[in-house]
């Protein structure tokens, strides 16, 4: 039976004696309240949580000799994983629209997300909403100056797909791609060295990933509500038992990376976040031994 939510809102001395009451060593109080205030106690709730004693029935008092710091500590290298993966999808998510643009495009012209045949028999109402929420009720005064001169001076019903590609988000580029023809995602697919399936889970998992950062939803220890596939090849590789974390996302980020970027340093900088983990990488599915694995290895 649901019951009505009755807990008042506390000032943040009496956060702060809260925790203290839950056997956190609080420390310095001025320091505590500090980051109680800019931070706030709810979200700071999600890293104190790692530190709840199992053993507590209540499922509210800390283990021994916790302290405030370690929290802190925690939701700090988890802003610099946001950090670090918001950077890279931006470069995955850019290369996946200018590839799909360039294969649509030449397949079929710069009108081709328009053409019902370039879509799944009966999809492309779909398409259709994705591209007119894209556009807005008002396209002549649209928040991307192109699109809005585009509508402007001109009668087509939609710009060409290289305007429509940069004004869409990722997830709706993720749509358009499931949506697309067999060999329109084969074409794609190619281009990363990977099959159609394969990416079209790839590239749902990469734009729920970028939508939970971009939020600055936790990301170290979140179990992902999307699993992508895992190729053949990298099964041997990639835990079956790490679908659903962290370790799986940064695998595809780093295969996609050597296909876009040759010589990018992104791993490294993973390596180098991930060494100063303020507690066991297993928690995001990362093997012990993961940074000698050759797959990891620089390009």
């Amino acid at each position: 039976m649901k019951r009505k939510f009755d807990k008042p809102p506390l000032l943040i001395p009496a956060q702060r004696e809260l925790l203290a009451e839950r056997g956190l060593v609080v420390g310095d109080t001025a320091h505590v309240e500090h980051y109680l205030n800019f931070i706030g106690y709810f979200r700071l709730s999600g890293y104190l949580r790692f530190y709840i004693d199992p053993a507590d029935p209540g499922d509210k008092l800390f283990l021994k000799d916790t302290k405030f710091q370690d929290a802190l500590d925690l939701y700090v290298f988890d802003r610099k994983l946001r950090v670090l993966l918001l950077d890279v999808l931006e470069r995955i998510e850019i290369a996946i629209k200018s590839t799909m643009t360039n294969v649509g495009s030449i397949n079929d012209g710069a009108m081709w997300l328009c053409n019902a045949a370039n879509f799944d028999h009966g999809r492309h109402g779909q398409i259709a909403t994705v591209l007119n929420e894209c556009l807005g009720g008002d396209p002549e005064n649209h928040q991307h100056s192109f699109i809005a001169k585009f509508c402007t001076e001109h009668s087509d019903p939609y710009p060409p797909c290289w305007m429509l590609m940069e004004a869409l988000s990722f997830g709706a580029v993720s749509k358009i791609y499931k949506l697309a023809k067999g060999h329109l995602r084969q074409k794609v697919a190619e281009a990363f060295r990977v099959q159609h399936d394969v990416l079209e889970s790839w590239l749902h998992a990469l734009s729920t990933g970028r939508n939970v950062c971009a939020h600055h939803g936790r990301v170290w220890n979140r179990a992902f509500t999307i699993w992508p596939k895992i190729p053949k090849s990298y099964r041997a590789i990639w835990p079956a038992a790490s679908q659903d974390k962290l370790y799986v996302l940064c695998a595809i980020i780093h295969h996609m990376m050597e296909r876009i970027a040759d010589g990018s340093q992104w791993s490294e900088r993973l390596k180098q976040t991930i060494a100063v983990a303020p507690v066991d990488i297993s928690h995001m599915g990362f093997p012990a031994d993961w940074a000698e694995q050759p797959f990891w290895a620089a390009s």
